[in-house]
């Protein structure tokens, strides 16, 4: 059978099906292809009948028809457009033997592929057969060894008397040496071998008390109705078909690389082949079967969805005329369709003029089904005026709290693409390698000699590489083993690592241990000293939201004012569900505007709505780490002033006292604290690009890092210029915006303090997990205070009142976590960059001894350190 277009390998695996109905499949369908039948029946089997097998097909396709109708708006169901998809289309092919039935249904999924066809549920009777039937194969192998032992003892004139019995037969014997030979394994279930035996006992010879027949019953109620009807009918299947929800996919049975067929020479490689079915994706993800991308044919599947089923018949089927059409197909359909509402439509039985209307009537569907939404969109956005620019102002920037400095095509150059279904089945993959590996553990300690620690690294390098290629194909993870040309993997491995990185960037609260892992595996892949060695850099370029729309001819779509409608994060707060509602159905009207004036041949609208995705991903990151960070800026200028302190309330630090390291007025403390949650929003802000220049710091081949113990065990110390530069880029910025800028501007990086890039970034995923938990308390204390009298009382009593415990956890936080502490000299904490952030570390660390410790709790706060999981 010829598919529609070549399997692209994208997404193909094998899956086994229940022993007991591979035994069943093997017996019924080998034994009714091979059995001759002037010789006695081995296995009685029991099939339907080919009449019912057949209807069983159709009937499948009623049901799938049936829910595809009932699914679809009454005013399409109307449309001419509409009525192809009521008609079955049914083709033979005498070359090929095959008989085709296509539906165009509601189609399958994967999962109900492999749900309803890994195994049907066998009955007693079928189970009690299998085991009968493996039972036989078993004691038939044995046999044969004895057998062939007694032979190969044998003295030369038994040989010889053997060879003159048989001389008369030579070409009969030659064919039974190799039905011998090939059933030597006892996987040929007794078929072969009993043709075997009962030509040996016609001569006088064989033991027939081992081949006694066995009943193996194939009926719906015994195996289900589908492996019924294909014991009935064929000897092999292939199902193409697409579902509204899923990709178009090929079903297999037996699967690839199974299906030889030797004639019925009981060669073992038919042994297990209906052990198993394959599953395929022919075609990209998200790509439609359509006459542009090779499914041209009568009988192809077309569109959202649909269903074709190709058996290969077998001789008896044949026999019964099962593949001429009009003769007998025709008949027995016009039969089973008297009392549907369906048609269908015989390939010979039809005239050029009506094959080529049932071929392109999928086409015109589709083009009036988007003509219709093209419409539908044009009056939505006629209707609603300008509604879809309320949500900007002048200059295209988003008017709610906390937007972003940068425009979205400045984000857009390093925002990651979100990954596809097949791409985090690869994730999975790195994931479970890092996380069982120690490499860090085993490379970064003292050795005795620089050269100890390269084996050391390119030992464990090599055992990553190699357990991903072997996790992924066996065979070749051998010859790697053998071969050491990793090289030869180059792009296999650049694309795996991208992933995870890609994953790690749009996810920091993942892979918190693995990704440290990896980047310092690839640090070392790339470095002078082991890249040689492995003959490529594992190094690739991550793959973003920019340069895939530059590559596709989609840049402009970045420029457009309602990029940002489309990508927001529709947040509800307080709003009221009118008002979320017409926040969705603006960006919803904005989204559709985007696909409909950007899509081109080189850039599908699920591209662009992939693209849209992954900024809303970014979108939604800046909204979850970003906007605490607004909130506790928004809480000091509420709660405090610089020039008006209240008493009890004063926010000036001296050194000394109270831990503090730092000596400030109420005014400078205040502008302290300010212009340090300014830093912190914009690097937050900038932390997608900030992460790119660290890791492009990291795996940089030219600049390298050295292990020096920091007194905070063994750190790889390494200068990072990209990351230092951007970051002074940032301290310019913000030192603009504020007043005056009150401490130190020095900024750690590549010293003892922040070793290098990767803790940097680690430092500033932290804010949110600092900030967050205080804005959920302050948030939360009122609603606690509704839901029960007690804790009101609790914090009336013990704490002023609501609005007096906010000020006042507010106090602590604004004086203590910003007062220099946390380390014992000023070059390690003070008022460096680095050191306001060591300083609200430390006041984390100090907060089950503040009085207000117990409401946190009772707001549901579990730690600062967020989930490792």
């Amino acid at each position: 059978m010829s598919n529609p277009a070549q399997p692209s390998h994208v997404s193909s695996a094998n899956y086994p099906i229940a022993q007991p109905l591979a035994t069943i499949l093997k017996v019924a369908i080998d034994g009714q292809k091979q059995q001759p039948q002037q010789q006695p029946q081995v296995n009685q089997v029991d099939v339907e009948s080919k009449e019912d097998a057949l209807q069983h097909f159709i009937r499948n396709s009623f049901v799938a028809m049936d829910d595809m109708y009932f699914a679809t708006p009454p005013s399409h169901r109307n449309k001419e457009s509409f009525q192809h998809r009521l008609a079955i289309r049914i083709s033979t092919n005498e070359a090929n033997k095959t008989l085709t039935i296509t539906d165009y249904g509601s189609g399958m999924t994967r999962s109900d592929l492999i749900n309803s066809l890994v195994g049907s549920r066998l009955s007693s009777k079928a189970i009690a057969a299998a085991r009968a039937l493996d039972v036989k194969s078993t004691s038939q192998s044995n046999s044969k060894d004895e057998e062939e032992e007694g032979e190969s003892s044998s003295d030369s004139e038994d040989e010889s008397s053997t060879d003159d019995t048989n001389s008369d037969d030579d070409d009969d014997d030659d064919d039974d040496d190799d039905d011998d030979e090939s059933s030597e394994d006892g996987t040929g279930l007794g078929i072969h071998r009993k043709s075997q035996q009962n030509s040996s006992d016609g001569s006088g010879n064989g033991n027939s008390s081992s081949n006694n027949p066995h009943r193996v019953p194939c009926q719906a109620d015994d195996i289900g109705g589908f492996y019924a009807a294909l014991c009935a009918l064929g000897e092999q299947v292939e199902i193409g078909t697409k579902s509204k929800h899923d990709d178009y996919y090929i079903f297999k049975l037996p699967a690839d690389g199974n299906s030889n067929d030797n004639g019925g020479d009981g060669n073992s490689t038919t042994s297990n082949k209906f052990s198993q079915f394959s599953i395929s994706r022919p075609m990209e993800e998200g790509v439609k079967p359509t006459p542009t991308t090779g499914f041209s044919s009568f009988t192809d599947v077309r569109g959202d969805s649909g269903t074709k089923l190709t058996i290969t018949l077998n001789q008896s089927s044949i026999d019964a005329g099962f593949l001429k059409e009009e003769e007998v197909l025709k008949p027995l359909l016009g039969k089973f369709l008297q009392a549907s509402p369906y048609t269908v439509v015989l390939d010979h039985c039809c005239t050029d003029v009506e094959r080529k209307d049932v071929i392109h009537a999928s086409q015109r569907e589709m083009e009036e089904l988007e003509a219709a939404a093209t419409a539908k969109e044009a009056q939505d956005n006629d209707d609603n005026g300008g509604e879809d620019m309320e949500l900007l102002d002048g200059e295209g920037k988003s008017t709610e709290t906390g937007g972003s400095y940068n425009s979205v095509k400045e984000r857009a150059k390093y925002i990651p693409l979100r990954l596809s279904m097949g791409e985090r089945k690869m994730l999975r993959l790195v994931e479970a390698a890092m996380a069982c590996c120690d490499y860090t553990t085993e490379t970064d300690k003292p050795f005795k000699s620089s050269t100890r620690r390269t084996h050391a690294q390119m030992k464990h390098i090599s055992s990553v590489l190699r357990g991903m290629v072997t996790a992924c194909d066996y065979a070749a993870g051998q010859i790697l083993l053998e071969e050491d040309n990793y090289s030869e993997y180059a792009k296999f491995f650049r694309q795996m690592f991208e992933i995870a990185r890609r994953h790690k960037i749009m996810n920091p609260e993942k892979m918190r241990t693995e990704y440290g892992k990896l980047i310092y595996l690839l640090q070392d892949a790339v470095s002078p000293s082991i890249q040689p060695h492995l003959a490529f850099s594992c190094k690739g370029e991550i793959e973003t939201v920019y340069k895939y729309l530059e590559e596709n001819g989609g840049v402009k779509m970045l420029e457009d004012p309602l990029i940002e409608v489309a990508t927001r994060e529709v947040l509800a707060g307080k709003k009221s569900r009118s008002q979320i509602s017409n926040e969705i159905r603006r960006k919803e009207r904005a989204v559709a505007h985007l696909k409909q004036h950007y899509r081109s041949q080189h850039l599908s609208s699920e591209n662009i709505h992939l693209c849209l995705y992954s900024i809303c991903d970014n979108d939604s990151f800046l909204n979850s780490n970003r906007v605490p960070v607004d909130k506790v800026i928004g809480y000091l200028e509420q709660f405090f002033s610089p020039t008006k302190i209240e008493e009890g309330y004063s926010l000036s630090i001296v050194s000394g006292q109270d831990g503090s390291r730092l000596s400030h007025s109420h005014e400078r403390q205040y502008y302290f604290a300010l212009q340090s949650l300014t830093l912190w929003r914009d690097i937050i802000d900038d932390m997608f690009r900030l992460w790119a220049m660290a890791e492009s710091d990291l795996l940089s081949e030219s600049v390298s890092y050295a292990l020096q113990d920091t007194g905070q065990g063994f750190q790889r110390v390494q200068q990072s210029p990209q990351t230092y530069k951007s970051m002074q880029k940032i301290l310019s910025r913000v030192q603009g915006k504020v007043k005056q800028w009150i401490g130190s501007n020095v900024i750690h990086l590549g010293d003892h303090n922040v070793p290098n890039s990767l803790t940097f970034i680690d430092k500033y995923t932290q804010v949110p997990r600092i900030l967050s938990p205080i804005v959920t308390c302050l948030e939360n204390v009122e609603k606690i205070c509704e839901e029960d009298n007690g804790v009101k009382a609790f914090i009336d009593n013990g704490f002023g009142g609501v609005e007096q415990l906010r000020k006042g956890i507010l106090y602590d936080f604004f004086k203590s976590a910003f007062d220099g502490s946390g380390a014992d000299n000023f070059y390690d904490a003070g008022s460096c960059i680095d050191g306001r952030l060591t300083s609200a570390w430390n006041w984390c660390s100090q907060l089950q001894d503040k009085p207000f410790y117990c409401i946190f709790k009772l707001t549901g706060f579990t730690g600062f350190d967020g989930e490792f999981k």
